[in-house]
């Protein structure tokens, strides 16, 4: 997969502090009877778990909520660390993960999307379709999916640190997120146009490239006009949770909520472990089937062309 797609090369200066370590090693001095097994899951359940959750420390109950205010105690009241939350804990990670995303600036990423999906689009429609234009394909989607995730997560976080203090940041991943939908619609969609021998589908080809090769010449703040997104099949600034009122806050507690019920239901009766793998996936099945579907076809292009 082109680096492009991957945080894990990012690096950090020596002043950048690693947020959810932290937290785990604040709960380590509030808590030093806890294994590290432990503290990594209390870590977890302290950015994810909704309000109502109880976790629990060597065997004992206790309210997420208790342990939340209680952490944030424990760290304004520690001196050597005082300026640890400037202004909310989970405003601090979720500026972390886009900091690990985005490099230097949140556009960045913006325009890394808008500039892979331009060279998808050259390649898939050069003439000669390779296992390596497929793969580019399918880790472009997966990745979208990936980050969609994550934006949503922040989102969350934000809106928990109050949404008038986060505005501009959540308009902003509001706006990427908005993109990069459009950006994954264009990939998928080009899938049934590559071999076609239809000079309206291979204009259509060329109307999304144009499209993306506009968006790189633009400035960051630029909208493209409603009509033609519409006119592409792309459009997703009418989606649910792209509008104004939208509470991710409740978006995030409700999809721990199902993942724990789902969790508790598959426990009760005992199923097997490759049926607990389903309780993480992001894409319903019928999506998912299509992906596959979609790749399928684009791999027996290939091997027809390799006389296989």
């Amino acid at each position: 997969m082109p680096s492009e797609y991957s945080s894990s090369t990012n690096t950090t200066s020596s002043n950048d502090i690693n947020y959810y370590l932290v937290i785990q090693k604040y709960l380590k001095k509030q808590y030093p009877d806890v294994s590290k097994q432990e503290a990594n899951t209390l870590s977890r359940e302290i950015v994810f778990a909704p309000e109502n959750y109880t976790s629990k420390i060597n065997s004992a109950p206790k309210p997420i909520k208790a342990l939340r205010e209680n952490l944030a105690d424990f760290i304004e009241r520690d001196k050597s660390n005082k300026d640890f939350i400037p202004y909310s804990l989970d405003a601090e990670i979720a500026d972390l993960i886009e900091k690990n995303n985005c490099e230097t600036s949140s556009m960045n990423e913006y325009y890394r999307w808008i500039s892979a999906t331009a060279d998808i689009l050259r390649h898939m429609s050069d003439g000669e379709i390779t296992h390596s234009d497929v793969s580019e394909r399918n880790e472009f989607i997966n990745m979208s999916y990936d980050r969609e995730a994550e934006i949503l997560l922040c989102l969350s976080l934000y809106e928990g640190a109050g949404k008038a203090a986060n505005k501009a940041k959540m308009d902003t991943l509001k706006f990427k997120l908005a993109r990069l939908r459009e950006m994954r619609s264009i990939v998928r969609n080009t899938s049934t146009l590559v071999n076609s021998k239809s000079k309206e589908d291979r204009t259509k080809i060329q109307e999304y490239y144009d499209y993306c090769t506009n968006l790189l010449a633009q400035k960051e703040n630029y909208i493209p006009n409603f009509n033609l997104i519409l006119n592409l099949n792309i459009n997703h600034s009418n989606d649910e949770d792209l509008e104004e009122d939208y509470s991710y806050i409740n978006y995030l507690r409700q999809a721990v909520l199902e993942m724990m019920r789902r969790i508790e239901e598959a426990s009760k009766e005992n199923q097997r472990p490759q049926q607990l793998e389903n309780v993480n996936t992001y894409e319903n099945e019928t999506d998912a089937t299509e992906r596959n579907l979609e790749v399928e076809q684009l791999l027996n292009n290939v091997q027809e062309r390799e006389g296989r």
